[in-house]
């Protein structure tokens, strides 16, 4: 467990959405000697995580180790802030996003055409989404409500 430094801090950090939701995986020298470094500071975390593996001091191997991250995580980061700067440590974590972004009702409408339509594909029901809920999502996440409903490819059919 990571001792809570300054509880202050640890309250802006996750009413800001920068808390480390893994504080416990970072297990560089740096974060356990000195209290400037706070595992639970996530955008300092992946600072550290960036300036050690493209700063020379690790491989990214290593960086991803110390610092409580995968290698896919750390390209999509590394990325992400050569393309915005800093502000990208800031941005929402890098990753897939939640499995169904739609509400109950749209979820509904697609598991039920589904079941009425089996040949319906997810991008024909997208756009069924957009026309009758004024609401814009991918066909991927379409796909996702499908075979979380076991309608699709992954799911019984």
């Amino acid at each position: 467990m990571v001792e809570l430094k300054n509880p202050q801090k640890k309250l802006f950090l996750e009413k800001e959405g920068f808390l480390n939701p893994k504080p416990d995986r970072v297990v560089h020298p740096l974060f356990k000697t000195l209290s400037f470094f706070d595992p639970l500071d996530l955008p300092q975390v992946r600072y550290e995580l960036l300036r050690c593996a493209r700063g020379g001091e690790c491989s990214v191997l290593a960086a991803c180790e110390v610092f409580g991250f995968s290698r896919e995580y750390f390209y999509k980061l590394d990325r992400t802030f050569m393309e915005r700067g800093y502000v990208a440590l800031l941005g929402s974590q890098v990753g897939r996003r939640p499995l169904i972004a739609l509400n109950q009702e749209i979820v509904s409408y697609v598991v039920m055409e589904k079941m009425k339509r089996p040949k319906a594909s997810g991008d024909e029901l997208r756009k069924e989404i957009e026309k009758l809920y004024k609401v814009e999502c991918s066909t991927r996440t379409v796909e996702r409500v499908i075979e979380k409903a076991g309608l699709g490819k992954k799911g019984v059919r």
